[in-house]
């Protein structure tokens, strides 16, 4: 099976000294998938709008199974001149562009945000969290939402705060990828590859 993981530093795992992020970690053992990492540092779903499709085009076969997952949103909380780089309503327009877009293509998943040191990036991340998670129910995506639980972890935090206040280490991105792993709705989205 081809994972397509599309989003921003936290796909990539910015920060992550074995480099494999939640996404690797969450299919670590997993020999049979192939993990397609198109995770760009920095960048606002607008400029993943722009590009997803093409990038998804490139690794859709018909001779093995596809599935896609998109995390973003903290880039779009930074402000830029003080507002938000993206508006919410047009984040979740994008959201929905690229959710039906890539539903019918494969079956798609959202992971939600992680929470932020800064804490008004943080605040924003959590209320677009909370918007997405209800977009998501709206399209019948499934999402994991991973905000509160790695806010309460503790450990997120403190290797963020301990390296460029967004980032963590090794044991953070684990954490993220057990939330990850665990919960049904991966399971099942990557159950075809079992």
């Amino acid at each position: 099976m081809r994972l397509i993981a599309f989003g921003e530093s936290f796909v990539v795992g910015a920060g992550d000294p074995d480099h494999l992020g939640w996404v690797g970690r969450a299919i670590a053992g997993r020999r049979e998938i192939s993990l397609y990492n198109m995770g760009i540092r920095r960048e606002a779903s607008d400029q993943l709008l722009a590009r997803w499709e093409a990038e998804a085009r490139l690794r859709l076969v018909d001779y093995e199974p596809m599935r896609i997952v998109f995390s973003f949103g903290c880039n779009d909380s930074h402000l830029v001149d003080g507002a938000p780089r993206v508006a919410v309503a047009q984040t979740l327009k994008n959201a929905r562009a690229m959710l039906t877009g890539a539903h019918a293509l494969a079956p798609v998943l959202m992971v939600g945000p992680p929470p932020v040191v800064d804490p008004g990036v943080c605040a924003r991340a959590e209320a677009l969290n909370a918007a997405l998670l209800a977009l998501c129910a709206r399209l019948q995506v499934p999402f994991i939402d991973v905000f509160q639980p790695l806010m309460a972890g503790g450990l997120w935090q403190a290797e963020a705060a301990a390296w460029d206040g967004a980032h963590p280490g090794a044991a953070g991105y684990q954490q993220m990828a057990n939330l990850v792993g665990a919960h049904p709705a991966w399971r099942r989205f990557t159950q075809a590859a079992e």
